[in-house]
């Protein structure tokens, strides 16, 4: 029983991504978990997963997340809480602002988590697949000479 307890609590230590929520114009927002190799953005337009990307530039290395649809730049301004989105189909950049967290006056600066995002499990083998062995069945000669 106290195994199962222990067991338990070790799922619970386990920790994600904080989602930041960002309030962005015509009332839209999305919320977003960042992980150092991926980001996940859920808004009312659905969901969306964005592999890291390499930063143009800049004074400072700025998170930067990109899929062939949106390009999103995390952790600029000055206090690091604005959140630039550069749509494919839209001509002007999105700029956003992290929303202050509930019994704090002022958000964090924006920071990716100490880990890789989730990925999905491997499909399974397929049963059908030929298997490769070493056994070879042929009347060649087997040895030297």
């Amino acid at each position: 029983m106290s195994a199962c307890a222990l067991l338990l609590a070790g799922c619970a230590a386990v920790q994600d991504a904080p989602r930041l929520t960002f309030l962005c114009p015509s009332d839209l927002r999305f919320e977003a978990r960042l992980y150092q190799d991926m980001a996940l953005l859920e808004g009312l337009r659905g969901h969306a997963v964005l592999e890291r990307a390499a930063s143009q530039g800049g004074a400072a290395p700025a998170l930067v997340y990109a899929d062939p649809t949106v390009r999103a730049h995390f952790g600029l301004g000055v206090d690091g809480r604005l959140a630039r989105l550069d749509y494919t189909n839209i001509p002007a950049p999105v700029y956003c602002q992290r929303a202050p967290t509930p019994g704090a006056a002022e958000p964090p600066p924006v920071s990716a988590f100490g880990r890789p995002g989730p990925r999905p499990p491997p499909p399974p083998p397929d049963p059908n697949a030929p298997i490769e062995t070493n056994i070879h069945l042929s009347d060649g000669r087997n040895g030297p000479g």
